[in-house]
């Protein structure tokens, strides 16, 4: 060991001595440790003990030291590893804020710490149960349909009404939900159609905010298949294949036309919008026209019904009866094999008559033209305003008609000739032939014996 060893020795340990001295002087006197310089703390947390979904948590937090209020402390407010709120006392040791998350329904336990001070000691509050309540969404039908599937809430099952027609659904989260509608399939005897939510939407899938939105109205059409009967003016069943086209008009005024095969979907109700919300009224249908060989066989509006349910609509048609005597213009008797029934479209339909020149249809009111045919002669047409049921007789010139006006012609002639020219005919008895002329008038007869000639009388 060297002699310089030593003296490195001497010199550190003078140098410790120096620095203990000066912090022996800057310090306090009396024998004061680190631990006992910071005052304890008192953390008080105060939550209400349950919200419903979406309302915000106000949380209140008190700090004091020895009774006394501990002002300007940051204090965390912590729902179980996380810090859900930052808040800073105020003079008198109190700050309260919300618990701006959206919580999920459930319970959560709540702590506020504070982490002291070079002046206060750290402290924490008791644990707080805070408690989520969920929420009930309400979806009302109108008009009410009781039992029935409706929708889901997302992906989830589907949801049926109650006995009020009402759906009542629990939810657990704020945010978005979709409903979607899940109404039942058709069968053959009633079908079922959104008409349109409260708002005015028509699509199938609507999407909410939980808990913005607790409360859904949704309208809904009902269609029932319908048939229809027809009859003629006297009862009797007219075939439905026969009719090719039905126009029928709604409440509202508006007018559809129903053709092909039946039975035709028509709704039972129609949604309307009023001030207290969507409300369902019945639809009164009317039947405004039915054409038939260009004729209209209904009165506008006359006929109404409703689709209650599935049925047959019974319609009377203004279609009548027409019998057709085919007659001789002159003698009257039965004539003609056929009669050619023209409407007022340009239609022609030719029907054949009996032994008796006799034949029925049934016609759709309207003007028609007849002619009977068939036969030799010439046919005279007979127009027809076809509103009731009728007998029309339909007259036709036959060649024994031709043939004695023809006759009659003939004799008044030679008729007229032998009263205008009697010398033709006649002659005096036993004179000469008459040399008159055709031009002269006749010259008279004078009396083959003479006369007597009575004398004058004279005096008394």
């Amino acid at each position: 060991m060297t002699a310089a060893a030593p003296r490195r020795r001497a010199w550190a340990f003078l140098s410790a001595a120096a620095v203990a001295v000066l912090m022996a002087i800057a310090a306090p006197p009396g024998p004061v440790s680190a631990a006992t310089e910071k005052l304890p703390t008192v953390l008080r947390l105060e939550l209400p003990g349950a919200v419903s979904l979406g309302v915000h948590a106000r949380a209140q937090v008190t700090l004091t030291s020895n009774g006394a209020p501990v002002r300007g402390q940051l204090v965390s407010v912590r729902l179980g590893t996380r810090v859900s709120l930052s808040l800073t006392t105020g003079s008198n040791g109190t700050a309260a804020g919300d618990i701006a998350r959206d919580l999920s329904a459930g319970t959560y336990e709540v702590v506020a710490t504070f982490a002291g001070t070079t002046s206060y000691r750290s402290s924490s509050s008791a644990r707080v149960a805070l408690v989520v309540k969920p929420l009930v969404l309400t979806v009302v039908t109108v008009p009410s349909m009781p039992d029935m599937p409706l929708l889901r809430l997302g992906n989830g099952a589907v949801l049926k009404t109650g006995h009020d027609g009402v759906v009542h659904a629990t939810v657990t989260a704020v945010g978005n939900v979709a409903l979607r509608l899940a109404l039942p399939a058709d069968t053959p005897a009633r079908r079922f159609r959104l008409d349109r939510w409260e708002d005015g939407s028509t699509a199938a899938v609507r999407t909410i905010r939980i808990p913005d939105t607790l409360r859904v109205t949704v309208g809904l059409e009902i269609l029932y298949p319908i048939k229809f009967a027809f009859s003629a003016s006297d009862g009797a069943a007219f075939a439905a294949s026969d009719v090719p086209v039905v126009g029928i008009a709604n409440g509202a005024g508006a007018e559809q036309e129903l053709s092909g095969p039946a039975p035709y979907w028509l709704p039972a109700n129609a949604i309307i919008r009023q001030v207290d919300g969507l409300v369902s009224t019945e639809v009164d249908y009317r039947i405004v026209s039915i054409p038939l060989d260009g004729a209209d066989v209904v009165n506008r509006g006359q006929q109404h019904f409703v689709t209650d349910g599935p049925k047959t609509i019974q319609v009377q048609l203004l279609v009548f009866y027409l019998s057709v005597q085919g007659r001789d213009s002159l003698l009257r008797t039965a004539a003609g094999t056929t009669v050619k029934i023209i409407s007022a479209s340009g239609t022609t339909q030719v029907v054949t008559l009996d032994r008796d020149a006799r034949a029925t249809v049934r016609l759709p009111r309207g003007v028609y033209r007849l002619a009977v045919g068939g036969s030799f002669g010439i046919p005279l047409t007979a127009p027809v305003a076809l509103s009731r049921d009728q007998d029309v007789d339909v007259l036709l010139v036959s060649v024994l008609d031709i043939a004695l006006v023809l006759a009659i012609a003939i004799a008044l002639a030679v008729g007229l000739i032998v009263i205008g020219r009697p010398h033709v005919i006649r002659r005096p008895k036993g004179g000469p032939p008459s040399d008159v002329g055709d031009g002269d008038p006749p010259v008279p007869e004078w009396p083959s014996t003479p006369q007597s000639v009575p004398r004058a009388r004279t005096g008394p």
